[in-house]
């Protein structure tokens, strides 16, 4: 059930070959202890792990936060206290890294990727949590070293580590008030700190948590970072983006531990409960992910982070509830991993700004940045030229004309042809079929980035071209060179409109071999679309397995019987089908004699559901200004039919429609 890790680099699968022989069959003793696993951050020490993101210059791994975030999620699938002695040395790290001067980057990176220097971060107060400007411990100048004084609470590492990042009041009377905080490197050693407390948890047991006390403790003023006062509260905020992705990456880890467990306990009647925990887990995970990745590509992502942070942690927290009502009374056992799992979630919950403030952050930066990305999980800049121009020609006519025509479309219950035609314009009826067919043999993320933007406008114009590049795919995938040369130039030109016949019953057509030819009958067929399209896929049942047919308009046996009308998806043209003694010739069975093995039904129905899964509702504001681009922006790569028309796409000179 755990997740394949063929592809991962070579940190993630030494931390997971760490985490199944040394984590997993100690860390249920270390949390029902409550007691610090010292051998196993001795062995995090000795895979480099303190380091992770600290530059190989330094001294560390190097590592990228994609991967950062992989690691963090191996650990937290053994044991998720772990993860916390690492993540807030790790942001400690990162402060130095990004805002230290170059002298206290070489003096403390080396000791922070050793492991030598201990870090955490002291931000929490008595009296001011996910409010950070309210803190009132100060740092007053004191000739070369200022003295510190106030109390932080929940230090991760408060007593076992010995170097922290501190947030402090350097002037306390400066308007704004983050205006006069700075941030300190403190190393222990000198008098005047004092630990005052360990804090007891209903989980993330076995890491210390510790409320510090600050009585004029000396800290050296080559320890203020970046040696400016006042910029200590941006230092801080700096690392929020990261602090998230790791929150959300210890939520995937114990996600995943609750699922394995779950799968393990699932009887055929908890199939349902599980495949919601794995639907989760997943989501969580890609989510973590396109985060750590926009992370890593230097783009602004603290949306990203606070919707990975809050779906992750939530799903989290839904995992291991589920797996408790998977497992019965055994669920709450102390001998198992699930009750433990259940208790670890809150803090990923609560942890890096409660996820009722996060919906707050998400709110307010989709106002304010509508329209900056092309798309949902999609960052504008890390697409490639071609595709983002693609996308973004596509989504001007989307803003232009077809949103305003699918609202007429949708009164009249009228088929959307002239938006068709638009989008056959711009080549997409040939959008999967490679340009020596005379297509623009797109990939399938660039198809579903368009179908998405499509369906923003109309979902019924994103469903009618989806059963054309279905039927296409068909072609595409399973048909001969013969048929790929007589179909796929026409599917590609529009010439040819595919379409699809799919059963409402569940039930699969038949299809009997009469010499080389098929024929063909099946019950609760519905074609999508049914007037407007000449050439359907089907599949159908075989003596030697399942085959996948191409009809045409109009054969014989193949009639359209009476409108299929469904409550969206107005004008989509759904048509019940009597498909009785249907003769199929040789040149219209898919790939000659061959059944369909796994694979192929794999490569089919996966894009298929990719581009089922993506449109989305259209938008009920029209602002055409709200384009990531103007519509000079694909002018230098695109032509226009006429001055007020939106802009096409430069197509191999074989391409339908130029």
């Amino acid at each position: 059930m755990s997740r394949r890790l063929a592809d991962a680099p070579a940190i993630v699968a030494s931390v997971r070959r760490f985490v199944d022989k040394e984590v997993i069959p100690a860390a249920s003793g270390f949390e029902h202890a409550d007691a610090y696993p010292h051998e196993l951050v001795a062995r995090m020490r000795e895979l480099g792990l303190f380091g992770s993101l600290v530059p190989t210059a330094y001294g560390g791994l190097g590592l990228d936060v994609r991967t950062y975030a992989q690691v963090i999620e191996e650990i937290c699938r053994g044991f998720m206290s772990l993860a916390g002695v690492i993540n807030s040395h790790t942001m400690a790290a990162l402060i130095v890294l990004h805002h230290g001067t170059e002298e206290q980057r070489r003096r403390l990176l080396p000791r922070f990727a050793s492991g030598e220097a201990r870090g955490g971060l002291c931000l929490t107060e008595p009296h001011a949590g996910s409010d950070v400007q309210a803190i009132r411990t100060e740092a007053r100048r004191d000739g070369d070293r200022y003295l510190i004084s106030g109390a932080k609470m929940f230090v991760t590492n408060g007593r076992e580590g010995n170097t922290f990042a501190l947030l402090a009041l350097t002037d306390p009377g400066a308007s704004p008030r983050h205006s006069g905080m700075s941030c300190f490197i403190v190393e222990k050693g000198a008098p005047g700190l004092e630990v005052v407390k360990s804090i007891t948890k209903l989980g993330y047991k076995g890491v210390d948590t510790a409320e510090l006390l600050f009585d004029r403790f000396p800290c050296s003023a080559a320890n203020l970072v970046g040696g400016i006062e006042g910029r200590g509260f941006k230092h801080v905020l700096s690392g929020l983006e990261t602090g998230r992705i790791n929150i959300a990456a210890r939520a995937v880890g114990v996600a995943q531990a609750a699922l394995e467990e779950a799968a393990r306990a699932a009887t055929e009647t908890a199939t349902a409960a599980l495949a919601d925990i794995a639907l989760r887990v997943d989501g969580a995970r890609l989510l973590t992910s396109w985060a750590a990745g926009m992370k890593d590509r230097g783009e602004r992502c603290d949306l990203e982070a606070g919707m990975a942070k809050l779906y992750a942690s939530e799903s989290s927290q839904e995992a291991a509830a589920g797996a408790l009502r998977i497992l019965g009374g055994r669920g709450p056992a102390t001998a198992g991993v699930v009750e433990r799992l259940y208790r670890d979630t809150p803090l990923m919950v609560i942890g890096e700004g409660t996820n009722e403030i996060q919906r707050t952050i998400i709110a307010r930066n989709l106002l304010q940045r509508h329209g900056e990305r092309l798309g949902a999980l999609t960052s504008l800049e890390a697409e490639p030229e071609e595709r983002r121009l693609m996308a973004l020609a596509v989504r001007q006519l989307v803003e232009r004309e077809l949103g305003l025509a699918s609202v007429e479309d949708d009164r009249a219950d009228r088929f959307p042809a002239a938006s068709l035609d638009r989008l056959g314009e711009l080549g997409l009826f040939g959008a999967v079929v490679p340009p020596d067919s005379g297509g623009l043999g797109l990939d399938g993320a660039a198809v579903a980035l368009i179908i998405e933007e499509i369906g923003r406008g109309s979902a019924t114009v994103a469903a009618v071209l989806s059963s054309h590049l279905d039927a296409t795919e068909a072609v595409l995938r399973l048909g001969t060179v013969e048929q790929r040369r007589r179909f796929l130039p026409a599917l590609a030109s529009g010439t040819l409109r595919g379409g699809t016949l799919s059963s409402l019953n569940g039930l699969r057509s038949r299809a009997t071999r009469v010499g080389d030819d098929l024929v063909v009958s099946g019950p609760g067929l519905v074609a999508s679309p049914g007037r407007h399209a000449n050439l359907f896929a089907l599949r159908a049942e075989a003596e030697n397995g399942l085959r996948v047919v191409l009809l045409e308009a109009g054969q014989h046996g193949f009639t359209l019987v009476e409108p299929f009308w469904t409550m969206g998806r107005r004008g989509g043209d759904l048509w019940r089908v009597e498909l009785a003694e249907c003769l199929v010739p040789a040149r219209q069975v898919l790939g000659g004699g061959r059944g369909l093995d796994a694979r192929d039904l794999a490569e089919l129905d996966g894009a298929s559901r990719v581009r089922e899964a993506w449109p989305r509702p259209p938008s009920r504001r029209r602002c055409a200004t709200r384009s990531s681009a103007p519509p000079s922006a694909c002018r230098s790569a695109s032509t226009r039919r006429s001055s007020s028309s939106s802009p096409t796409w430069p197509r191999p000179s074989r391409c339908p429609g130029s």
